[in-house]
């Protein structure tokens, strides 16, 4: 549950990467010394009388004392755990510190292990290692933060970890404005929560409670207001499964020293400003680009040189660290981060004569963003609006897979951005994109005949309608053949970007390995017949991919040998409305949203085979489902039609129960059956 705070405080992730090589405060590693005087430590007594243990946890936090300074950028951490169960003693011996040398300077004060209410003292600062931190894929960018681990030896059940270590520094891209949070909620439950904040009484603070109602007390002392927030007890909170990415379970509290949000955009305009000449390449680069023959042809050059030419990086690995790189950098060396990409889209647009602002924007948070108070910590991605004949687009220079005119392009419900512009005032809405995902699989199938059938019925025969992949007589000369199918996918919009990406990251006989397992799980003896074939329709933003199978023995006989049942599934949209547990929430369900799943299935029976008509729909205020069985008279042809889309990204706990009901019912209709005496 933590993590639901720490991406709070890891919002700032977009404008907040650290520093250039030059402002590098070069911290070889972390140094060993006591707390500032400032600190107040709240002392650890281990014969003080505890609450009984919850026995589903492996570790339970004994305090959590957290103390800032913001007039020396210093902030000192204060942690107790206590080890319950054998698999809590591989994660509680573990400490590990995130934090940036490039600004920020990391000093451990103690490292104990309390056993029998006597301390053993386990700080050494040679045992401290400092790694590169991996790329957190819930920050979607890179950052120059290291990682501090502690493993400290001989710990046991029983045992409580004590440790404490500051932090001092604050990244400049922030100009001195003070933006944070107070964390009153986790996963664990927390015997004792302490914030603890000296402000300067000259400046303002705003405090914003999200998800609670406690209050904090504040005293004055000399030239500085002592704010608290104290919790005797924290109970944990359990995040149950996919709950949306916006939906913040945890009660928080937010802290920022901007006003209003024209503060924020003026701070971002500061580092989304190029103010160097253009390099001789890309001067050429841009005039060549001039030369098209309209403005959207244009803008669709740089975008794509952008997206398919600027490989994507962090600042370890040629990005910025600080300010986006001026766009001649950028063009040089073929890299960067997804500021330096947005800011080069910017400057490129404008000198093509199109108007162009950076906008930056939360890809978790999206729309609840406005539920937050101005901060410059609230911002995980940059974008692009452009405007061209009197209509905005947006777009998104790290959108590698993107194609087409730009009425073909899509972006996600961001909900809100701040336009990074001298006159912004307020978050502007972001509607969102008129063009949908949407997939369509056709499958052509062709049944063999089943051993329990006699033929041939009408060998002279042939059906008309070539819609459904071959030509195809009815009379059948073999009993138990194998049954012929072929698969269409036509991938739209978003979809299309998908099934793009997947192809230019996956060989195709891995992607033909894959997609026959899953249709595997419903006809298991199937097989591929040859080779896949990829069509990509870059102007129209759409991908078709055909694939080929032959399936034995799909016919399945009654124990009497009288009846053979064949049994048909709309494999994609099947997978797309996988149910949850169907258990009694108190969080919201996430649904994957916009999705648009068709399949059509166009069967070719045996003339004996039984097919019944059906026309059945569910409509829920989160999806829509149809089913339609079409028969064709005096023809061998039936027509299964499926269609899912989502209406909404998730489902609140009072509507829970119907969802369910109402997808279990869908469920029930995925699975058609044709029947053959």
């Amino acid at each position: 549950m933590a993590r639901r705070i720490a991406e709070v405080t890891g919002w700032a992730v977009l404008l907040a990467l650290g520093l250039g090589a030059a402002q590098c405060r070069g911290q070889a590693r972390p140094d060993v010394a006591p707390p500032a005087a400032w600190v107040v430590p709240i002392p650890f007594d281990p014969r003080a009388r505890l609450e009984p243990a919850n026995p589903s946890e492996d570790m339970r936090f004994i305090l959590q004392d957290r103390q800032i300074n913001a007039e020396n950028n210093e902030t000192f951490y204060h942690e107790v755990r206590q080890i319950l169960t054998p698999a809590g003693v591989n994660n509680g011996c573990l400490i590990s510190v995130d934090y940036d040398p490039g600004y920020q300077l990391l000093t451990f004060h103690w490292a104990r292990v309390w056993r029998d209410a006597a301390a053993q003292d386990r700080l050494n600062a040679n045992d401290i290692e400092v790694g590169q931190r991996a790329p957190d894929a819930d920050e979607l960018l890179f950052s120059s933060k290291r990682s501090a681990i502690l493993v400290l030896a001989d710990v046991r059940v029983g045992d409580f970890v004590d440790f404490a270590y500051s932090l001092q520094g604050d990244n400049p891209v922030f100009a001195g404005r003070f933006c944070d949070t107070v964390q009153l909620q986790s996963g664990h439950s927390i015997q004792r929560l302490v914030t603890r904040l000296l402000w300067p009484s000259a400046r303002r603070l705003y405090v914003q409670n999200h998800g609670t109602d406690l209050k904090y007390s504040a005293v004055r002392k000399g030239s500085l207001v002592e704010f608290t927030w104290a919790l005797a007890r924290s109970p944990a909170l359990r995040e149950e499964p996919s709950v949306p990415a916006w939906y913040q379970p945890c009660p928080w509290v937010q802290l920022s020293e901007f006003q209003k949000w024209s503060e924020v955009a003026q701070l971002a305009l500061d580092l989304f400003t190029n103010t160097e000449p253009f390099s001789p390449e890309l001067t050429r680069q841009i005039n060549e680009w001039k030369a098209l023959p309209g403005a959207e042809e244009r803008a669709l050059a740089a975008l794509r040189f952008v997206q398919d030419e600027v490989r994507s990086s962090g600042p370890e690995s040629g990005g910025s660290s600080y300010k986006p790189a001026a766009p001649s950098v950028v063009f040089e060396r073929r890299s960067g981060d997804a500021r330096d990409k947005t800011l080069f889209l910017v400057t490129a647009l404008r000198g093509l004569g199109i108007e162009a602002w950076p906008t930056i924007v939360n890809t978790k948070f999206r729309q609840t963003v406005a539920a937050l108070h101005p901060s410059a910590a609230v911002f995980d991605h940059a974008i692009v609006l452009a405007s061209l004949g009197g209509r905005g687009y947006w777009l998104d220079a790290t959108a590698r897979y993107q194609r087409g005119p730009l009425a073909v392009r899509s972006w996600p419900n961001y909900g809100y951005g701040l336009v990074v512009g001298p006159r912004t005032t307020e978050l502007t809405p972001i509607a969102p994109s008129p063009v949908l995902p949407r997939t369509t699989v056709t499958e052509h199938l062709r049944l063999g005949v089943s051993s329990v059938l006699v033929g041939p019925t009408n060998p002279d025969s042939q059906l008309k309608d070539q819609s459904v992949g071959f030509a195809v007589g009815t009379g059948y000369g073999m009993k138990g053949g194998e049954s012929e199918l072929k698969v269409v996918t036509v991938a739209e919009g978003p979809d299309a970007e998908r099934l793009r990406e997947r192809f230019a990251t996956t060989s195709r006989d891995a992607i033909g390995e894959e997609d026959l397992h899953a249709l595997a799980k419903f006809y298991p003896a199937i097989y591929e017949t040859a080779p896949l074939v990829y069509t990509d329709d870059e102007q129209q933003n759409q991908v078709e991919v055909d694939q080929f199978y032959s399936i034995p023995n799909i016919w399945k006989q009654s124990p009497d040998q009288i009846v053979s049942k064949c049994s048909i599934y709309p494999v994609n949209v099947e997978a797309a409305m996988q149910p949850p547990a169907n258990t009694p929430r108190a969080m919201p369900w996430s649904v994957p949203c916009p999705v648009h799943q068709i399949c059509r299935v166009l069967v070719i029976r045996p003339m004996l085979g039984l097919a019944v008509p059906d026309d059945q729909t569910i409509q829920n205020p989160a999806f829509y489902f149809h089913r339609m069985v079409t028969v064709t008279r005096d023809q061998p042809l039936v027509t299964l039609e499926y269609e899912y889309r989502s209406l909404a990204d998730a489902v609140w706990p009072e509507a829970f129960p119907t969802y369910m009901r109402q997808l279990d019912a869908a469920a029930g209709l995925m699975e058609y059956s044709i029947t053959s005496y």
